[in-house]
């Protein structure tokens, strides 16, 4: 019987080596007790040995992140895709969903940790570069809605005065075409405040040698509301 427990383990284990994810088991006090091979690979390992045995702590870019874990895990018993940072093994960065669960014995004391590891180095890259641009966006929504503040009240008082610089000049007098033309290019410029003013999104252009410019005629235009019957 023992030889034939023996070989039912083996066999899990071989299943559990070729498993196509990151799988582990590590001790309460925090020694990897037992990895697959997708999680060695997964910190820069060519094997298991160099891990089994070791701190799984060393693992974490913060160690305090494990205790953590340890300490929700057994007060839940379960945690499911928590993100959290490791380093691999040349130190580069490594971001993780963590799955695991507590192994508890009789008396019903957590003994183990098994768990399993999705990288989602990538994905956390990707949700900080939205981040900053969002947040570079909105500074620049801001300042904007700044300038234009600044902006609308000059503007609409020389546009009066322009206004009624026209109405009260003679037919035809020395000039005029130039005061419609500047007229007309004032109007352009509050036009141009208004667009500003009611971006919501951001579009861009190319400028000039390879410089790209905020495109105001796209990003000012307002998504229409879809109607309830569409």
């Amino acid at each position: 019987m023992a030889d034939a427990g023996s070989h039912i383990f083996m066999r899990q284990a071989e299943f559990l080596d070729g498993f196509p994810a990151a799988i582990f088991r590590s001790t309460l006090e925090g020694t990897i007790a037992y990895c697959n091979r997708c999680f060695a690979g997964l910190f820069g390992y060519d094997s298991v040995k160099a891990l089994i045995g070791s701190s799984e702590a060393a693992l974490y870019r913060n160690m305090k992140d494990r205790g953590y874990l340890v300490d929700c895990l057994q007060q839940q018993g379960r945690l499911y895709d928590i993100p959290i940072g490791f380093r691999k093994r040349d130190g580069s960065a490594l971001s993780c969903a963590v799955t695991v669960r507590g192994v508890f014995d009789d008396d019903g004391m957590m003994v183990h940790v098994d768990g399993l590891l999705r990288d989602i180095t990538v994905e956390m890259v990707e949700r900080q570069n939205r981040r900053v641009h969002g947040e570079k966006f909105q500074g620049a929504l801001e300042m904007a809605g700044g300038v234009v503040h600044h902006l609308n009240q000059p503007l609409t008082i020389l546009n009066n005065l322009l206004n009624e610089l026209l109405v009260d000049l003679p037919i035809n007098p020395p000039g005029f075409d130039k005061l419609v033309r500047i007229q007309k290019q004032l109007s352009r410029v509050i036009e141009i405040t208004r667009k500003i003013a009611s971006i919501q999104t951001y579009e861009s252009v190319e400028y000039v040698a390879g410089v790209r410019i905020v495109d105001i005629e796209k990003a000012s235009r307002r998504v229409p509301e879809k109607s309830p019957h569409d």
